[in-house]
C-alpha cells in the first residue's frame, strides 16, 4: 500500500524535561518491515489528544520515517524536548498478540524423572 497518498497532518509535541515521558508507544520500522506508527497513547501526557493509536508516522523532525529503523526513531524521539511529527491519521492498525504470553521455565532436571530416560514406561510401552 502506498502510504504517501494518504492525507498528512503536522503535529507539534513538547515536553518540559527529558525525565518526562512523551506518553506514547511506538511500533514498526524498516527492521520490522512495518511502517512506524503509534501503538498506544497515555492519558494526561504530552501526546494525549495529539496522537492516537493507529496514526502512522510519515516524518519525524523533517526526516522520512518510512526509511527509519525502530531503534533510530526511538533514539531521535528520546533525545528531543520538542517533536515535529507528520502523521497519517488512523490509517494503520495496531498490532496485538493473538495469544497470551507464555512464561518459560527451565526444563526438568534430567535425573529427576527416571521414566523419561528409560526406554520403556512402567506399563511396558516404549517412549520415543
Amino acid at each position: 500500500m502506498d502510504y504517501s497518498l494518504m492525507p498528512a497532518t503536522p503535529v507539534l509535541i513538547e515536553r518540559s524535561s527529558f525525565d518526562q515521558s512523551w506518553g506514547f508507544r511506538l511500533q514498526g520500522g524498516v527492521d520490522f518491515r512495518l511502517p512506524l506508527s503509534i501503538k498506544k497513547v497515555i492519558t494526561n501526557s504530552p501526546a494525549h489528544n495529539k496522537l492516537h493509536a493507529g496514526d502512522g508516522l510519515a516524518f519525524i523532525d523533517g526526516r522520512d520515517a518510512s526509511l527509519m529503523k525502530h531503534e533510530d526513531a526511538e533514539i531521535m524521539i528520546r533525545n528531543s524536548l520538542r517533536l515535529q511529527l507528520v502523521l497519517r491519521r488512523g490509517q494503520l492498525n495496531t498490532i496485538r498478540p493473538t495469544k497470551s504470553s507464555v512464561k518459560f521455565s527451565p526444563g526438568p532436571n534430567p535425573r529427576a524423572n527416571k521414566a523419561l530416560h528409560n526406554g520403556t514406561t512402567p506399563n511396558g510401552y516404549r517412549r520415543f
